[in-house]
């Protein structure tokens, strides 16, 4: 018999998980491609030194300019990396927000769908059919949503994010045709939920309030529009006079450091290591922030675009799975009676704990049932 593999710890599995992702970052662009520079830019650097070294000295110092115009170059340099890299980490934390937002709207109007259900009158086949109907086109729009935000067509389809859906298959080949053959399928998919909403108020499977019901027609509202401001951020790059003008200091900083560390240096190691880190730093940062250009593309490595959709199809489940559940409800030993004093008093009979031993108390008391669950099965 095969040998049990022990499981691994949540620390194991976290410290698994950063070693390949460091394995793929040092083999992607954003890292290769700065080094690379920076090595070439540090052997240059370190001939220039050697050659300076034969002649005296004075080779160098007769082609470049004064200290204070290397300073200003540098100062101009550096102001504009940081606004480089500012304004991508800004790209950046705004499509993580989006991408959040986007996902709570979609759980929150389809919760709000579900609970509605609880008060219908219709048979009970209608109403589970709908609430598998509505979590399942639920699992497919924010699938869409993230998968149109990749920006697919200026990228490989290796490259891109995976995204598990919910039963997609299940749903009626009428549905699934006109959701495959639209051009635009996140609208498409958004339009099929408002009319599975209102023909269900139709047939009494949503017979709620209508001021009621408005809360999750706005919600959904909320997460299309949220959609369309996520689009503006992967579908409008970084101005393109801006990354000429980047890309045009990179390389004059790639032609001119090795001269100017050749000079200050006191050694061809310190010369070699200098201007490998001066050319590295500058060509990595500017890497990182045409990275961060889209976000939500994979290549970035980033954001955790599945990852998102995996918590949302998890929080979709959980809500079908406890959609009938009884009302939640206080011991009648433990209610308080309404006191006659209209002063709030200190002290109250309701018990206030800390939600870690409330916890651990929940832990004990299914320990205690499946104990007994046990017990009689046996």
């Amino acid at each position: 018999s095969m040998p049990v593999r022990p499981s691994l710890t949540m620390a194991e599995e976290t410290w698994q998980g950063h070693k390949l992702n460091m394995k793929e970052f040092m083999q992607s662009k954003i890292f290769l491609v700065p080094f690379l520079v920076g090595l070439i830019a540090a052997i240059y650097g370190t001939v220039l030194f050697l050659l300076d070294q034969n002649w005296g000295r004075t080779f160098i110092s007769s082609y470049v300019p004064e200290t204070a115009v290397f300073n200003v170059f540098v100062t101009f340099a550096s102001f504009m990396s940081a606004f480089r890299t500012a304004h991508a980490l800004s790209r950046y934390a705004d499509a993580a927000a989006y991408m959040h937002k986007v996902k709570a709207c979609w759980f929150d109007s389809a919760s709000t769908l579900i609970a509605f259900c609880r008060t219908s009158e219709a048979p009970r086949r209608d109403i589970e059919n709908f609430e598998q109907t509505v979590v399942r086109l639920f699992s497919l729009l924010n699938a869409l949503c993230l998968d149109g935000l990749q920006n697919r067509e200026s990228m490989e389809k290796l490259e891109s994010f995976r995204f598990e859906v919910l039963g997609v298959e299940d749903l009626d080949e009428d549905t699934q045709v006109q959701i495959f053959n639209s051009s635009y399928k996140v609208e498409c998919v958004f339009q099929i939920i408002q009319q599975a909403v209102v023909d269900a108020m139709g047939s009494k499977v949503l017979s709620i309030a209508p001021p009621i019901l408005s809360r999750s027609f706005t919600e959904l509202g909320l997460g299309m529009l949220t959609y369309h401001e996520a689009k503006k951020i992967a579908e409008v790059p970084f101005p393109y006079a801006y990354h000429i003008f980047t890309m045009t200091m990179l390389i004059c900083e790639f032609v001119y450091m090795p001269w100017m560390m050749a000079v200050f240096s006191q050694g061809p190691l310190s010369a070699f290591v200098f201007t490998f880190f001066a050319i590295f730093l500058f060509w990595f940062l500017n890497a990182v922030a045409d990275s961060l250009d889209n976000p939500f593309k994979r290549t970035s490595r980033t954001l955790e675009a599945s990852a998102i959709q995996h918590e949302l199809n998890m929080h979709l489940e959980q809500m079908l799975d406890h959609a009938h559940d009884k009302t939640a409800y206080t011991l009648p030993s433990k209610v308080q009676q309404p006191k006659k004093s209209s002063h709030r008093s200190d002290e109250s009979s309701m018990k206030r704990q800390s939600i870690f031993h409330w916890q651990a108390a929940c832990v004990q008391k299914a320990e205690t049932i499946r104990k007994k669950t046990g017990v009689n099965s046996a």
